[in-house]
């Protein structure tokens, strides 16, 4: 899905912000999150897994450091200053692709690693699809049985709630996070008859900027968890030499993984619902005339416009 456009602005007045809203962005985006990360490294290559929480140790390093002579040499100050700029720079221009590989493996296919675990996903998801409509079939014989209320009924929620968990449709992805965006294309096409990756492009361009920014922030939330993901990874391989590091890498990828999650869910009913409130109007500019709601005829017809005969 392409990114929310920018509401234009007096060009001006952009050319003057440019430089701020950059340096302010890979500030708070990059540039701390690597410094952070290059003094854990500093921190593990000097305790290592015998001495991990021996801060005496860092403390006498850096009191050392400051009673010396070169502590009082511009020349050192500046080396050491490009040092750490240099290191968290490299850090974060790591993770710029390696958060791009975060996100693969959060919603790719896994090519022949992830058969086996969709198998048995789907076999997990057809279990419990199966007591999730056998409770239906059984409460509804005990609601037609008797006028009032049996006092046990079957509790189709949590049923419902457990298969879910696994996917919202029969899976075809290894994650839930895969085949959470699936999900949307099946009900789309399912609903309408639209097939929702050609038909999203024209759909787009069809929004306003208020429309498209709910979508725009949620992907870029998106982006953020699996950046935080890929400084997860980071230190979690840190952990190799200092094991404190592995635990921080851990809780991070946990919490990364989750926002992931949330997120992805979220995209993906902005997306559904984009296609319910637009999909007429989508039918209209390519010139289908529709009198009443959007039906599986006209979203059939949008998508042989779409992909023109493909």
């Amino acid at each position: 899905m392409p990114d929310a456009v920018v509401p234009d602005e007096p060009v001006t007045g952009f050319v003057a912000s440019l430089g701020g809203k950059l340096a302010e962005r890979w500030l708070t985006g990059l540039a701390l999150p690597g410094v952070v990360f290059v003094v854990a490294v500093v921190v593990a290559l000097r305790l290592g897994h015998a001495d991990a929480w021996n801060l005496g140790l860092l403390t006498a390093d850096v009191t050392r450091f400051i009673d010396s002579t070169a502590a009082r040499e511009d020349t050192t100050v500046l080396v050491l200053a490009l040092a750490v700029v240099t290191s968290s720079v490299t850090a974060a221009a790591i993770v710029q692709p390696l958060h791009r590989v975060v996100v693969r493996f959060w919603t790719g296919e896994w090519g022949k690693l992830g058969a086996p675990l969709i198998r048995r996903r789907g076999r997990r998801w057809a279990e419990r699809t199966s007591r999730y409509e056998a409770a239906l079939r059984r409460k509804a014989r005990l609601l037609r049985a008797s006028d009032a209320p049996p006092p046990e009924l079957p509790d189709t929620a949590a049923l419902a709630a457990a298969r879910d968990r696994i996917a919202l449709t029969e899976p075809r992805r290894p994650t839930w996070m895969g085949d959470r965006m699936l999900t949307a294309e099946a009900r789309t096409y399912t609903a309408y008859g639209l097939d929702l990756g050609s038909a999203w492009p024209r759909l787009w361009l069809l929004l306003s900027d208020d429309e498209r920014a709910p979508i725009a922030h949620a992907q870029a939330e998106f982006l953020s968890a699996a950046r935080t993901g890929a400084w997860a990874t980071l230190y979690l391989a840190v952990g190799v030499v200092w094991w404190p590091a592995a635990l921080v890498g851990a809780g991070a990828w946990l919490v990364a993984w989750r926002r992931g999650r949330d997120t992805m869910d979220r995209l993906a009913e902005l997306v559904e619902a984009t296609v319910d409130l637009h999909a007429t109007a989508l039918a209209r500019a390519l010139g289908r005339t529709i009198e009443g709601e959007f039906t599986p005829a006209d979203g059939e017809w949008v998508t042989r416009r779409v992909r023109k005969g493909a």
